[in-house]
């Protein structure tokens, strides 16, 4: 059994429009040292998932799972302290924007200490000896003075390494990084993905990498899920699903992206999927993609079901698996 095993995941918020359905039905599995990635547009579930694994959802969310199993441990046995305890000691998550996730009035070292307390105790000479190590893995060799310093005194891509450094504190088993170089120039983004993959190498660390850019999921993972509406639309290994992808969305996200050596015609356009992303207060009948979807037919009114087609898990009626165009 993997690391992680969820099935039928479902996330619902209570709002005054109603009930709004976050993430329906998501499976996910993932093995320790494992880096996998999930895809999709802005509101398209790919945080609220993440954070229903991490067991920080809002009051407001009502999370519901058929099976949710960590290390061996069915987590929809256990209370909710218990659940809690269990998830805060195996998973930790980092976040796309690293200065709205530290308090700007606390120093860094305050922070990481108050982690490190919280996971593991220790005297405050060992809570800083510790401090200083972690520092120490995620690249910031000048730990004593950044120890002291606050969040707006260092750079972005630092503040994220203090995020890392924070993450690692309970030695987590599993790492969700979500969008967690999109506020970071292109050099930045580099060294975060270089040092998370180095991480996971060196801890046996499961990788969850949540983005919109298939360039690093291509580069880092070894499996992608995708995400349209909610529903994860298409999981597969990262080189079968980029090289041939089954589900109509997948291969439109694919098509809308350039590719270095591609020759363009003047006048020609990128692809462009019509219509926009629905909203989760307003979904359409049956497929999600449907309203959209160049291949729909009759049959797109129906709920197409997660099958498996050559080792691939996809949600549509008509997959591409002979589609070559």
């Amino acid at each position: 059994m993997g690391l992680l095993q969820v099935e039928n995941l479902s996330v619902d918020f209570q709002t005054d429009n109603g009930i709004i359905p976050a993430v329906d039905r998501a499976k996910i599995s993932i093995n320790a040292g494992q880096v996998q990635g999930v895809i999709g547009e802005s509101g398209s579930g790919k945080s609220v998932m993440a954070l229903a694994i991490a067991g920080l959802l809002s009051p407001a969310a009502t999370m519901r799972a058929d099976l949710f199993n960590l290390d061996g441990h069915d987590l929809t046995r256990m209370s909710a302290g218990e659940r809690q305890k269990l998830i805060s000691n195996n998973i930790s998550i980092i976040f796309q924007e690293p200065t709205s996730s530290l308090n700007p009035s606390l120093t860094i070292g305050y922070q990481l200490d108050e982690t490190i307390r919280f996971h593991s105790g220790g005297t405050r000479k060992q809570r800083y000896d510790k401090a200083q190590e972690l520092l120490l893995q995620v690249g910031i060799i000048d730990g004593k003075r950044r120890y002291k310093e606050y969040p707006h005194q260092l750079s972005g891509g630092l503040n994220q390494r203090v995020m890392i450094a924070m993450a690692l504190a309970c030695e987590p088993k599993l790492l969700i990084a979500d969008e967690p170089t999109t506020a970071l120039d292109v050099t930045v983004q580099s060294q975060i993905l270089d040092l998370l993959l180095k991480l996971n190498e060196e801890h046996n660390m499961a990788l969850m990498l949540i983005t919109h850019d298939f360039s690093i999921l291509s580069e880092t993972t070894d499996k992608v899920y995708v995400m349209y509406g909610g529903q994860i639309v298409e999981s597969g290994r990262t080189y079968k699903l980029l090289s041939q992808p089954y589900h109509p969305y997948t291969k439109a996200l694919l098509n809308s992206v350039p590719h270095y050596g591609m020759h363009y015609r003047k006048g020609r356009r990128l692809f462009n999927l019509k219509g926009s992303t629905p909203s989760l207060d307003h979904l359409p009948v049956g497929c999600y993609l449907g309203p959209r979807c160049p291949y729909a037919n009759r049959k797109c009114v129906q709920t197409p079901e997660l099958r498996t087609l050559k080792g691939r898990k996809v949600r549509c009626h008509f997959p591409l698996i002979e589609d070559d165009s």
